[in-house]
């Protein structure tokens, strides 16, 4: 057959071969590249074996001038910055791209720039990965680093049929690499199918990309030892191994961390305690998100304010005018709207969260029950295969879900309104047509919006990957205060949530060889997966429909009037506390309201009712007792600060209500090891004696912190009934108290910090988010940040000894 032919017939817009080398071409280049690649392997073996110590301490000591000066004489013009792929791709059009890139070594190396490995640790990483482990080792991750450049036309492969290149397991120069003709091996397609072999074309990029790479990382040696002969790097008697280095703290890391590190470190493998972990803590951040706004008048007027700032009715017309709906009376239409958005996106983001955390959970069931069974070259089982499908299909459509939501509130959002503008309002429709408008002269906003503008379209988040956009846009906004300043609060938010289901989603693509197979069957059951999908959420289709357009509910929402006013961060006064007795109560009528809406529309049930099996049943809403008057010179007993009520009297039971206040952890001192037990319950009846599996009441756990800490659980936990009013806690001091109680924490993107317990007695990791654009946690956020976490772990304000 002629190829060359049949491509030059495709369609001018489909990429095409670079080349249509024969069998003896490719073995040819093949073998010549591999013998160069193993005998730079060898000299670096040999020299890491013996002198890696000797480098860590040299490279440690030099100026970023001396290593600037090593990086660049081993490897002549690196790219200066961190994915230069991504920076060619804002550089050069695609008409550019097809007619020949100009910037070829920035779409095949990456990660070979002076930004990342002028840092301390990033060299040092790659030079101990790549001495001490095999190539093939890192083949396929090779490969895939350079994805950007060949899904843009900029590095296409040459293309050789019937043929499949091998690099498992193989060690040496004659057998890495090696062509394999269909004809000869009746393995050699499905090798190249699962993974465990490449299309010739890949193959060979794969071998120049990772013959480059040992060849810089020698250089780089020979000019850290340069005093030392070549002779003598290689005879002195080999010494331990050091150990592979992190540029992270042992407790506190973060998901940029990571990404930048990977490239540089022994390919990664699926870890089903870290999927479990960050897609939990989501979960559970969505969760106490709930509670929050059915107990805190406060928070739901926050959320409301936050959703009405990030309208596409903020936006003015190109002539200057208010959108119709910010003209009614009370913005009857305006305020439902918003009102149907906050509730929608918290009771089904629970949901659809709550369904993910269940598929990881079945899968890793699947996992170990399969464990032992399976070998590289077999097929998954069906329901293992489906169950991983099933899941990233659910995770692929959370991410389109996510990236909507984006793009509905990035421009209105006020740091952003500037730049855009509404077309006026056509009323023969609800939707709302805008357009970025980028300013003539250089501004941050052009620097971040073309990363956006991927997420928003398909095609190209398909194209880039959406965990390379999430990396790059978390990069501009720590390097750039200029970025940071444009991405508000609900946009961090929502950053964070992408940046958790595409780090799932990486995750899954790490279960090498299977992964690629799991991916390439997916869109052959695309109809399947469907059907499996809107089965999962069947119940929530007649809810989803329902908006509360036309009705009244926005005289109970809207804030504006001060109805939810909650001075909780003043002192208790008579005044105050019926300040937040009425906030509370308007809060409750408003829940009431909207559930009652919901029942009349389905016919009796709520979207409460869909996630009422969802939520932790031993928690209840706090309220403010009503005041009494201190008597003076007398001993009373002691104000409680809280009552506390069903979460909802919708579908709670009045015969099995707990009334009063109670104290939820007794306040017996334990042993001085670090142990929780999680959150308290209280039953209905007495318990047996000594019951399973339950928190023990009458034991607490005393944790002994220094006064740093010390100090932040005190805002923490503050007490109303204490006359001292507390200040803010500087963001760092609270990673600190988190991590003197046994937790790590690492900062995913945008605005969310993961803390997963060690060295606890409790599985359940748990989500915050840091204060933007203060540095400081004000009061208000600590104490509902404590209320969190005295739902998820029983922890209360005594519980914390200064040292």
């Amino acid at each position: 057959m002629d190829m060359p032919a049949m491509f030059a017939n495709l369609p001018s817009d489909l990429p095409k071969p670079s080349s249509f080398p024969s069998p003896d071409e490719v073995r040819q280049k093949a073998r010549g590249l591999s013998k160069e690649l193993f005998a730079d392997w060898i000299i670096l073996n040999s020299i890491l074996e013996r002198r890696e110590d000797s480098i860590r301490k040299r490279w440690g000591k030099k100026s970023k001038e001396q290593k600037k000066k090593i990086l660049l004489t081993a490897w002549p013009n690196m790219e200066s910055q961190h994915r230069p792929d991504v920076e060619a791709w804002r550089k050069e059009s695609g008409a550019q791209r097809a007619k020949g890139t100009k910037f070829r070594a920035a779409y095949m190396w990456p990660y070979i720039n002076l930004e990342d490995l002028l840092k301390p640790k990033p060299l040092l990483i790659f030079l101990n990965s790549r001495g001490r482990n095999p190539p093939y080792e890192f083949v396929h991750s090779d490969l895939k680093s350079a994805a950007l450049g060949e899904t843009l036309g900029a590095t296409t492969p040459g293309f050789l049929n019937e043929y499949t290149m091998h690099f498992h397991g193989r060690n040496g120069p004659e057998k890495y690499g090696e062509l394999v003709s269909w004809d000869d091996d009746e393995d050699a397609f499905d090798n190249m199918i699962n993974g465990l072999g490449m299309h010739p074309g890949h193959g060979l990029q794969a071998l120049e990309i990772q013959q480059h790479i040992w060849r810089f990382l020698v250089s780089c040696c020979k000019q850290i030892l340069q005093d030392l002969p070549l002779e003598t790097l290689m005879s002195c008697d080999v010494k331990p191994d050091p150990g592979s280095l992190s540029g992270q703290d042992a407790n506190v890391t973060s998901l940029e961390l990571i990404a930048l590190e990977a490239p540089y470190r022994v390919p990664a493998h699926l870890d089903f305690s870290r999927l479990k972990s960050l897609a939990s803590a989501e979960r559970n951040s969505r969760e106490d998100h709930l509670w929050d706004l059915r107990e805190d008048p406060g928070y739901f007027a926050e959320v409301m304010r936050d959703y009405e700032q990030h309208r596409s009715e903020m936006i003015l017309d190109k002539h200057g005018q208010n959108h119709p709906t910010l003209t009614q009376p009370g913005r009857a239409l305006f305020w439902n709207r918003i009102l149907g958005n906050v509730v929608v996106d918290a009771y089904f983001g629970l949901a659809k969260f709550d369904a993910i955390t269940q598929q990881i959970s079945g899968l890793n069931e699947l996992e170990e029950r399969y464990r032992n069974q399976i070998q590289p070259q077999d097929d998954l089982p069906m329901d293992y295969l489906e169950a991983f499908q099933n899941l990233r299909f659910m995770l692929s459509d959370t991410v389109t879900d996510i990236c909507g939501q984006l793009k509905s509130c990035v421009l209105p959002s006020p740091p952003m309104r500037e730049f855009c503008y509404r077309n006026p309002q056509d009323p023969n429709t609800t939707k709302i047509s805008t357009a970025y408008s980028p300013p003539s002269q250089d501004h941050a906003v052009k620097r971040i919006m073309p990363l956006f503008e991927i997420l928003w379209d398909d095609e190209q988040r398909r194209l880039f990957g959406v965990h390379t956009v999430t990396d790059e846009i978390e990069r501009l906004i720590q390097a750039d205060p200029d970025v940071g300043a444009l991405i508000s609060p609900l946009i961090a938010t929502r950053l964070s949530s992408l940046s958790v289901v595409s780090e799932c989603l990486h995750q899954l693509h790490l279960y090498q060889p299977w992964a690629r197979k799991i991916e390439d069957g997916m869109e052959l059951k695309r109809d399947e997966l469907l059907e499996t999908y809107k089965n999962t959420f069947q119940g929530w289709i007649p809810i989803l429909r329902i908006n509360f357009e036309s009705s009244l509910m926005y005289r109970y929402a809207d804030p504006s009037d001060g109805k939810f006013t909650y001075p909780v961060h003043r002192r208790r006064s008579k005044d105050n506390v019926e300040s937040m007795r009425n906030a509370e109560a308007n809060l409750d009528e408003f829940w009431k309201a909207v559930d009652r809406h919901y029942k009349s529309k389905i016919g009796g049930k709520s979207q409460h009712d869909m996630v009422a099996h969802l939520l932790s049943k031993e928690r209840s809403i706090q309220r403010t007792p009503q005041w009494t008057e201190p008597v003076k010179h007398q001993k009373t007993t002691k104000q409680p600060d809280y009552t506390y009520q069903p979460f909802s009297s919708v579908y709670h039971d009045p015969s099995k209500q707990i009334t009063g206040t109670f104290d939820r952890v007794s306040v017996t001192e334990k042993s001085t090891k670090t142990k929780t037990k999680g959150t308290a319950t209280l039953p209905e009846d007495p318990p047996p004696a000594e019951p399973e599996d339950s928190y023990v009441l009458d034991q607490k756990t005393i944790f002994t912190v220094d006064r740093r800490a010390y100090k932040a659980f005190n805002v923490l936990f503050y007490s109303p009934s204490n006359p001292d009013l507390p200040g803010e806690i500087p963001w760092l001091d609270f990673l600190h108290a988190m991590k003197s109680t046994g937790f790590s924490a690492e900062k995913l993107y945008g605005s969310a910090w993961n803390f997963v317990p060690s060295g606890l007695d409790v599985e359940r990791s748990i989500q915050f988010h840091d204060p933007h654009p203060s540095s400081k946690l004000g009061f208000y956020r600590a104490r509902r940040y404590g209320r969190r976490l005295e739902r998820a772990y029983g922890w209360k304000g005594d519980m914390f000894r200064l040292a």
